[in-house]
């Protein structure tokens, strides 16, 4: 079953590239599609990008670049991030999502 924090290979236009599943757990066990973040070696100095080590090389989850895939297109789970990296990236997605209650 797919979880929130998996890390997984994903493919996209015919090439594998790591991603972490930010889907809750609920919606990727019920819906034929889940949301991904791409996990990308390509360093951007942005305050909502996280650093990560994967396979020995370090890298930047992206929550600035979420979008759906269907779950076909996971390959091979990786791993799933440590729970203090998790907390961190709950933390941008709360921050990136959060509407204001003004009505904009």
């Amino acid at each position: 079953m797919v979880k929130r924090g998996d890390v997984y290979l994903c493919e996209s236009h015919g090439i594998e590239k790591p991603c972490v599943v930010v889907s809750p757990d609920e919606m990727a066990e019920t819906m034929p599609y889940i949301l991904i973040a791409p996990i990308t070696t390509a360093e951007r100095r942005l305050p909502f990008r996280l650093g990560v080590k994967l396979r020995g090389k370090q890298a930047q989850i992206a929550p600035d670049m979420i979008h759906a895939v269907p779950k076909s297109d996971l390959i091979t789970r990786i791993g799933s991030l440590p729970e203090a990296l998790q907390n961190d990236l709950n933390s941008v997605l709360k921050e990136m999502f959060c509407y204001a209650s003004t009505g904009k």
